[in-house]
């Protein structure tokens, strides 16, 4: 039984590659995103709680220099904090090339897909046509032979009933 071959296998198989290639990268740039985000998250959690702290230490005396060390850590934390969102920036703007990449590429994909699967169709009713030639073909040979028998058959009932 012959089987369909499809004649851009080798270019199907490379888009599926390099659409599988493309959902990777977004993958770890999202990743990254929200390893950024969680950072940030942190970061800003760390600030808070240290704010709270501080307002816990300025009741009574107070602590100069607690003060000053909270201060210069939520400004080194504000400086790391902005650090991180020109970070996010940057990285959702790769995300979006990266999603728009993949979207090209699973397009591109798709459209192998529905070349392969409209030749598979043509190609079966090709195999059906061939079959019902074979089988057509086979039934007049076999008509073919049957028929000699079949007149010698006709003569007979023929000069019977006419005798009769």
């Amino acid at each position: 039984m012959p089987r369909f071959t499809f004649r851009y296998a080798v270019p199907l198989r490379q888009a599926v590659t390099h659409e599988q290639a493309c959902q990777r990268q977004l993958a770890e740039l999202l990743r990254a995103k929200l390893i950024f985000e969680g950072q940030l998250r942190q970061m800003q959690q760390t600030i808070s709680d240290a704010k709270h702290q501080l307002g816990e230490r300025l009741t009574g005396s107070v602590d100069l220099k607690a003060v000053g060390e909270v201060a210069r850590f939520a400004g080194d934390s504000t400086i790391r904090g902005r650090e991180i969102v020109q970070r996010l920036a940057e990285l959702e703007r790769r995300i979006s090339a990266a999603r728009q990449t993949l979207l090209e590429a699973t397009q591109r994909r798709r459209s192998f897909e529905l070349l392969r699967d409209r030749d598979e169709r043509a190609w079966k009713k090709q195999q059906q046509r061939k079959e019902s030639a074979v089988l057509d073909e086979v039934a007049a040979r076999g008509h073919a032979l049957r028929a000699p028998s079949l007149q010698a058959n006709r003569t007979d009932l023929d000069l019977v009933e006419n005798a009769a």
